[in-house]
């Protein structure tokens, strides 16, 4: 995550190609992939994106289905938040069921 220590890196940063897009998802702990490239952080967390150019965001966690979303934006700061769904739970047993004995 960025942070300013005075005005004129603001300033500076708020002049410059790329913003920040705050990627949150209910299940904490997803990996974010932009443009199907590992960022190596973990939701929540914040995220520099070419303004005004749309990126493809990659959101992936055990037990659950990758969600991919594409977005683009062309101010400071943006937010982007999902749900990722859970991916069903079945039971499997190795135990042959058969109506008969052999």
């Amino acid at each position: 995550m960025t942070l300013f220590r005075t005005l004129r890196d603001l300033m500076t940063f708020s002049k410059s190609e790329t913003c920040l897009c705050m990627v949150v998802s209910e299940q904490e702990g997803a990996d974010i992939y932009v443009n199907d490239q590992f960022t190596g952080y973990f939701t929540p967390h914040a995220i520099k994106v070419p303004r005004n150019t749309e990126v493809k965001v990659t959101l992936k966690h055990l037990a659950h289905f990758d969600h991919t979303a594409y977005i683009k934006s062309g101010h400071h700061l943006s937010y982007y938040h999902c749900q990722l769904t859970r991916v069903p739970l079945r039971l499997v047993s190795n135990e042959d069921h058969y109506p008969f004995s052999i």
